[in-house]
């Protein structure tokens, strides 16, 4: 369908305007907000070449690469915009019950008695380059990824998700603003999971303090895995090793793993195949020893909890590793963000909600 309507220019800024564009409710640029709410859904599934193809196929509509990158930085930048607002807003509160009947304030998405909050970093391609000798390397950089679960009953897990580029103080207090609508106050327990990264930790400590801390059954998993590899080049000693760390940890926790790393130290020392597998065997006690309280697993298992960020894991890929990361695809800083920010907004099942805050409009 064809709409003429009449252009004015303005004699002072050289701008045109379309009267008609704000009776009928209409963003500015080429596309309606039909087509590019469908568009944009699609966009959080595949690259804007196959996009293109779909679009053709099922609207008969032909959208260039400009266009739709421009839609997705307009509304993903909108989408961002709104997450960080809620972040300045609560910054600007006193720490306690101020912040906490903000956040109330908005209607609660779930009371679960028991909530697991994770994070975590993930790496992604960007268009900027740095020099290494006579080549120019892709510059990597992190987005910080959040998300706040829960299980109804015996059964169905549910998940709440977000990303960022900003710093752990502003990414904490984001995730914090989710898990209280996910139910965080009046939950019985709250527990946190995640890797043994520094910033993982700044998260942890000050805004979830009061919750039950859990190192990431399968990140400590893979520390054992990479000193097995260094004491033992052969694949299947080297798999036996690791599986009677693994047995310790199940048995024993961190500690009994701990005890047992000391003992092998201690007996491979004075030989000379024992002076190669100190490094490893130095370099796993060094990481694990500041982490035991977060370690007890057998305590963990008896509560019935989860110990294993798989639906953090999951996440990341979701909101970054299957839209940003691939062959040939190269990101700026606001296109990767407002793209996360869109695939949040569809993981979140907010995606109808969101569109109802006309974000076409908004982002003019």
């Amino acid at each position: 369908m064809t709409v003429r309507r009449a252009r004015f220019r303005c004699t002072v800024n050289g701008r045109y305007c379309f009267p008609l564009d704000d009776v009928l409710d209409l963003p500015p640029g080429e596309v309606t907000v039909y087509l590019s709410k469908r568009a944009l859904r699609l966009a959080t599934h595949m690259g804007f070449s196959e996009l293109q193809d779909e679009l053709h196929y099922q609207h008969d509509v032909n959208l260039s690469d400009s266009v739709l990158n421009r839609l997705m930085q307009r509304v993903g930048g909108v989408g961002d915009r709104d997450r960080r607002a809620v972040v300045e807003a609560l910054r600007a509160l006193p720490e306690g019950v101020a912040q906490e009947e903000h956040v109330l304030a908005q209607a609660p998405i779930a009371r679960p008695k028991r909530l697991y909050i994770s994070c975590d970093g993930v790496m992604y391609p960007t268009r900027y380059r740095q020099a290494e000798g006579d080549r120019n390397r892709i510059v990597y950089q992190e987005m910080k990824c959040g998300t706040v679960f829960w299980q109804e009953g015996n059964a169905t897990w549910h998940k709440r998700v977000l990303s960022s580029r900003e710093d752990p103080e502003r990414f904490g207090l984001s995730l914090w603003a989710l898990a209280v609508r996910c139910g965080m106050l009046q939950a019985d327990e709250t527990v946190f999971i995640s890797d043994g990264g520094g910033w993982c930790d700044t998260v942890a400590r000050r805004y979830f303090r009061d919750g039950t801390r859990i190192l990431d059954w399968y990140h400590l998993s893979e520390h054992v895995w990479e000193a097995a590899r260094l004491l033992y080049p052969d694949e299947s000693a080297a798999g036996g090793w690791a599986s009677r760390c693994q047995g310790i940890l199940r048995e024993s926790s961190g500690i009994g793993l701990l005890r047992y790393l000391e003992r092998s130290r201690c007996s491979r020392g004075g030989s000379s195949a024992g002076s190669k597998a100190l490094p490893a065997l130095d370099g796993l006690i060094a990481y694990l020893r500041p982490r035991l309280p977060i370690t007890d697993y057998v305590e963990y298992r008896a509560r019935g909890l989860v110990i294993g960020s798989g639906l953090m894991e999951s996440t990341c890929k979701q909101l970054v590793g299957k839209r940003l990361k691939g062959c040939g695809r190269q990101w700026s800083e606001g296109g990767a963000v407002a793209m996360s920010a869109l695939i949040a907004q569809r993981l979140n099942r907010t995606w109808d909600a969101f569109w109802e805050t006309r974000p076409l409009q908004r982002a003019a």
